[in-house]
């Protein structure tokens, strides 16, 4: 980690939280922020220690904290998000990235970051999904408002996504549209052919694995895993072994491997 940054913010567990990437000297201060949420309505700042009253208890001066610069408290929906990394504060330190959707990030220069993190009061269920529509809803707002946001990235799934892309993705969620499959999680395809989720667990407890039969086409099964995340996404998990069809009509079977953490695809 860099000189002047900070690993994770205290507002929930490592992985729960959004970052936002800027070029170097870039991240917005407490003045940006305010001027990018004059025109964001559903969310407002409901804590700046900065502004709370703080005196010296000897001559009733303010009592400056520096590290109290970094952050303020945003709420939305009735939920409390803790924005961390704020100018003139250190920034968050840049995640683990394995995923580049639409994106490229510039790992020699490097960037700094913002981190948006539920607050600790919710922080414990950081991976239901009213907090995670929340919490993405305003990642989007942010970066359409802030500008210079170089890429969003999600820890969980150790992703990277481009601003206009994450934003476009989460707002057609937000009103009724289909999961960010791409971008919310990391696909892969192993050294024996098969298909491998990573961050789905994040949502479900579980990361898909596709049988190498159906990966010889892989675009093909990159979509059909993104099909089949819609229909795990808020769903129960299955509990034992099912059939279910293919866009080609074919028959495939979805199988349960609860002990090691997997969701098996293969033909039926």
């Amino acid at each position: 980690m860099a000189a002047g940054e900070r690993s994770i913010g205290e507002g929930g567990p490592v992985g729960s939280g959004l970052i936002l990437l800027f070029d170097k000297g870039k991240r917005p201060d407490r003045a940006d922020l305010l001027a990018a949420l004059s025109g964001q309505p559903r969310i407002a700042i409901s804590h700046d220690p900065l502004a709370a009253e703080r005196l010296d208890p000897v001559n009733g001066a303010a009592l400056p904290s520096d590290s109290d610069v970094d952050w303020v408290e945003l709420l939305a929906d009735g939920l409390t998000f803790d924005l961390l990394g704020l100018r003139p504060g250190p920034a968050l330190a840049t995640p683990d990235i394995g995923y580049l959707f639409n994106v490229q990030v510039d790992r020699e220069v490097g960037s700094e970051a913002l981190g948006l993190y539920p607050g600790p009061h919710i922080a414990q269920g950081a991976h239901a999904l009213p907090i995670v529509r929340t919490l993405l809803g305003i990642g989007a707002a942010l970066v359409r408002s802030l500008g210079g946001v170089n890429a969003v990235c999600w820890p969980p799934a150790r992703s990277a996504i481009a601003p206009t892309f994450f934003a476009k993705t989460t707002e057609s969620w937000l009103t009724g549209g289909p999961f960010p499959a791409l971008g919310m999680l990391g696909i892969r395809f192993d050294e024996q052919g098969a298909l491998r989720s990573e961050g789905l667990n994040f949502f479900t407890d579980c990361e898909l694995w596709f049988d190498p039969a159906l990966c010889r086409d892989r675009t093909a099964a990159t979509r059909l895993a993104v099909r089949v995340v819609q229909n795990l996404i808020g769903f129960d998990l299955p509990q034992r072994a099912c059939e279910f069809a293919n866009e080609d009509g074919s028959a495939l079977k979805i199988e349960p491997d609860l002990a090691r953490g997997l969701l098996r695809i293969s033909p039926a």
